[in-house]
């Protein structure tokens, strides 16, 4: 009979739960800005690999008409919020448009978002 832990969890997958909990917790950030943006995606560069999306929340962005945008992975929805406080919903986008829109910093929109959301016929609908 395997010993338990909290509330009947066998103790093996307790452990397991804590060690995940304190891993995650090393991942998350801050911000004392009033609008919370998470942190721009960034290679990893033990990998190679890109950590990619922002679970939905708006990261600043580096370009003249783009004041913020963000990636969903799960629903694959991407977020465009522009300079005048408009704010576009734009689905389905791959992974890949993002990773690229991202990297196109600091003309995201004319080399990204324009020729392939938009020119592209990706559907939207404006949030804002």
């Amino acid at each position: 009979m395997s010993k338990k832990a909290f509330g009947g969890m066998p103790l093996m997958a307790a452990g397991v739960l804590a060690v995940s909990g304190i891993l995650l917790a090393g991942c998350a950030s801050s911000s004392t800005e009033g609008d919370v943006r998470a942190s721009a995606p960034a290679a990893d560069t033990n990998t190679g690999t890109t950590i990619s999306g922002t679970g939905g929340q708006l990261i600043a962005i580096q370009s003249d008409n783009v004041a913020a945008a963000g990636y969903n992975a799960a629903s694959r929805t991407m977020l465009v919020e522009f300079d005048d406080g408009s704010l576009y919903e734009y689905s389905p986008v791959p992974e890949s448009v993002w990773i690229d829109f991202v990297a196109a910093q600091p003309h995201p929109w004319s080399r990204v978002g324009n020729p392939v959301l938009v020119e592209g016929g990706v559907p939207y609908r404006k949030v804002r």
